[in-house]
């Protein structure tokens, strides 16, 4: 990095006070990357020797978070540079073609950095901070992550981005209240936690940052499985099974599924869908012929076990198809309800034959709105 050229440019754009302020960057540290490298909450000043190289990166960049902004183009190098402010949405325009130059991004000013979001919850924590905040534990706050999972997959489910957004933002605060419980007592930071998990993604994914070769997708997840093998080894936390890193608290049928894809990746698997369709059939009939309460337990296990098998052949989640289910019954009993009110009954009144014909009314209606839509 030539710090000259960069007060030089700071002293253009009558900010050479403010250095400390300001994120100083090398363009060609963009080299391979999907996004800027600054934190938006804070000013940045880019240099580039050859902007048409980065040009797509930058101006999809401003076009997503910068088009009400005012930015500054320093062209040139040295005491010769020409200063033009520019609006984001014009980027493009007066980008293109650009060699050597600066970029100065303002500050946004817009709470959006982690660095920020961590700072907010560290103010809360403190003694000056939020009495209820000051009081949580990792103990504590268990049910609320688990609460704002829940709620994250409802929002999926409800398709609505707005939603997810939020019940995203929720989960981030739950995620970084306990990494700053843990940064109070110095067990580890938010820092520690992204460091961990970048350099985790960097070595599991060898095929992307390294020459390693694979042939589709079952080849990365064997692969992965050999290498979570090697780090519990390197950690000093091997485990006696490819299967205990599963955690047993999982619901039931996303437990299921986990160890018959773990166990399929080292190969203990059918070798195609007729026979896993076949041990549905045979634990039916194990299910029927069973005599004893005990024996009707384990056969609808085996049985629910068998099915989770097909779904997972299937490519779907097993969990989440019951889940989808569910509340088709939810919405088709809802409707039989409504039906009920609307003849001036109540539910209890109607007849089995009633309540099935409303059923299979709403059944239909389901259909006739997924083909309306497809």
């Amino acid at each position: 990095m030539n710090i000259t050229a960069f007060n030089q440019a700071l002293l253009k754009l009558d900010l050479a006070d403010e250095l400390d302020s300001i994120q100083l960057l090398e363009g060609e540290s963009l080299q391979g990357k999907h996004t800027l490298l600054h934190n938006s909450d804070s000013a940045a000043l880019y240099h580039f020797s050859d902007l048409t190289s980065y040009l797509d990166l930058v101006c999809a960049w401003i076009d997503k978070y910068y088009a009400e902004s005012i930015l500054t183009l320093l062209d040139g190098s040295g005491v010769a540079l020409k200063a033009q402010e520019f609006s984001g949405k014009k980027c493009r325009n007066v980008l293109k073609n650009r060699k050597e130059c600066f970029i100065y991004f303002p500050p946004k000013l817009e709470q959006t950095s982690l660095i920020a979001f961590r700072e907010l919850i560290a103010h809360l924590r403190a003694p000056e901070g939020c009495p209820w905040d000051r009081e949580q534990t990792h103990q504590s706050l268990k049910s609320n992550l688990l609460e704002e999972t829940y709620e994250v997959l409802d929002a999926i489910e409800g398709g609505d981005p707005a939603d997810l957004q939020e019940e995203l933002g929720d989960l981030l605060l739950q995620i970084v209240l306990h990494a700053q419980i843990s940064t109070e007592t110095d067990e580890f930071s938010l820092d520690d936690v992204l460091q961990g998990i970048n350099e985790k993604i960097t070595f599991r994914h060898p095929h992307v940052f390294t020459d390693l070769d694979v042939n589709g997708v079952d080849d990365v997840l064997h692969n992965w499985e050999v290498l979570k093998s090697k780090e519990r080894e390197n950690n000093h936390k091997k485990k006696d099974s490819i299967l205990e890193s599963i955690p047993r608290a999982l619901p039931s049928l996303l437990l299921a599924q986990n160890y018959q894809t773990r166990a399929a990746r080292v190969g203990f698997d059918w070798p195609d869908i007729e026979p896993v369709l076949d041990k549905v059939v045979e634990e039916v009939g194990e299910l029927r012929d069973a005599d004893s309460k005990e024996q009707q337990e384990a056969e609808l296990g085996d049985l629910l076990f068998a099915l989770v098998n097909v779904s997972r052949w299937y490519g779907f989640n097993a969990e989440d198809a019951l889940r989808k289910m569910t509340m088709r019954f939810y919405n088709r009993f809802q409707y039989i309800e409504e039906e009920a009110i609307r003849s001036g009954r109540k539910i209890t009144d109607l007849s089995l034959e009633e309540m099935d014909r409303f059923w299979e009314l709403a059944k239909q209606n389901e259909w006739d709105k997924n083909q309306d839509e497809a």
